[in-house]
């Protein structure tokens, strides 16, 4: 019984928070609180004993009505098992702590809207690899020198971030890890403030999390446990469960609202069937790869072409020994903690069955069934 009514404020805030939840029992729940601040009663609150009954009424109203209009369901799926690790109320707010943060600030999009497209890559999830096929085929097709290695400097002869400058003679694509602002789910912003085509890449978040803790444990310190709780507001490490989770949520939103100009392409399918990944990702960008080139960029499938491709000077483990993540184990507490914070914050999974329900109508299909080989996800509209 204590445990369902300190459940509840959590709920309410849910319904503030969640754009699943109907705008009306948004509407009632800010209607109802609302009434305690405005000037004027339907009961004076002179009188005695009756004088408050119009403001309890309105908030009882506004809680029980907020409360009523969100489906039973939906409550199910933020809470569906209280007894799993979890997180704690305070990482939850960090992390909507954080997430504010990046939608207030984050207009990276329009701040280098001058580029012919974008590669926005998942940390950990082969950015290095595609970027280096993507160049090589880019390369050959526009008859310019490629990147004369897979890592350094020297890998962003062709794609690199905007920052850096247009490249000479070829089109402009540029590369980062970032997740954008709120903003540019909303059609009147983007009508406003349009950005390029967004090509995304995506890779198994435990997957991606073990390659991350493999490539910088030394730099982390911490054990496996500890790093798969993570840090909700993003100070401690270079990306975790948290992260993961703020990258995949926002550009499934900005996907949903935009389907014809963001192409979601999962790792797994790339490793499947590069070339016809490649081939999609340039017609996203509105380039036409031939034959020869995408045959230039298959010679770089292979980790081993990317391996011997590495700057030497280069620190940074890019391509980390063939099976190393498997090294990595999550015990059954590390797993029912990230089940239980992908339940709570996980909006869209593009289609690694992270989240079960199927959201009707939305432009990111989210089901837990494997991708067909070959096939690169995308929005629908």
């Amino acid at each position: 019984m204590v445990g369902e009514i300190c459940k509840e404020p959590r709920i309410y805030l849910r319904i503030l928070c969640d754009w699943r939840s109907c705008l009306l029992s948004k509407l009632v729940l800010v209607l109802g609180v609302g009434y305690l601040f405005v000037p004027i009663d339907l009961i004076p609150d002179r009188l005695p004993y009756i004088g408050h009954l119009d403001e309890i009424s309105f908030l009882v109203l506004g809680f029980v009505g907020s409360r009523g209009l969100v489906p039973p369901e939906l409550v199910a799926s933020w809470y569906p098992d209280e007894t799993a690790d979890g997180p704690s109320v305070g990482q939850c707010i960090q992390f909507l702590v954080r997430i504010l943060r990046a939608d207030l600030a984050n207009f990276f999009l329009f701040h280098y809207r001058g580029v012919d497209g974008f590669l926005i890559t998942a940390k950990n999830s082969g950015t290095h690899w595609l970027k280096f096929m993507l160049s090589v085929a880019i390369a050959e097709e526009f008859a310019v020198e490629p990147p004369s290695m897979s890592s350094g400097r020297e890998a962003d002869r062709i794609i690199a971030h905007p920052k850096w400058g247009r490249p000479p003679r070829i089109p402009w694509i540029g590369s980062s890890h970032t997740i954008p602002s709120i903003a540019f789910a909303w059609p009147w912003v983007t009508s406003l403030l349009p950005h390029p085509p967004v090509v995304v890449l995506v890779r198994d978040i435990e997957a991606a999390m073990r390659s991350n803790y493999v490539k910088w444990r030394a730099h982390y310190g911490v054990s496996i446990e500890e790093y798969v709780r993570g840090d909700p507001s993003g100070r401690r490490y270079i990306a975790d469960l948290w992260w993961f989770m703020h990258f995949f949520g926002r550009w499934g939103d900005v996907a949903n609202a935009r389907p014809g100009d963001i192409l979601i392409v999962r790792y797994e399918d790339l490793q499947r069937a590069p070339d016809s990944c490649l081939r999609r990702i340039a017609a996203h960008y509105g380039i036409r790869l031939g034959d020869r080139s995408i045959t230039a960029a298959l010679h770089f499938v292979d980790r081993g072409a990317i391996r011997a491709k590495l700057d030497p000077a280069e620190a940074e483990i890019v391509v980390p020994p063939h099976g190393a993540g498997h090294t990595v184990h999550f015990s059954h507490d590390d797993r029912a903690f990230m089940r239980a914070a992908m339940r709570r914050h996980l909006r869209c999974d593009f289609g690694y069955g992270y989240r079960w329900p199927i959201v009707s109508g939305s432009a990111v299909e989210l089901t837990a069934r494997p991708a067909e080989a070959g096939a690169v996800p995308r929005p629908r509209a």
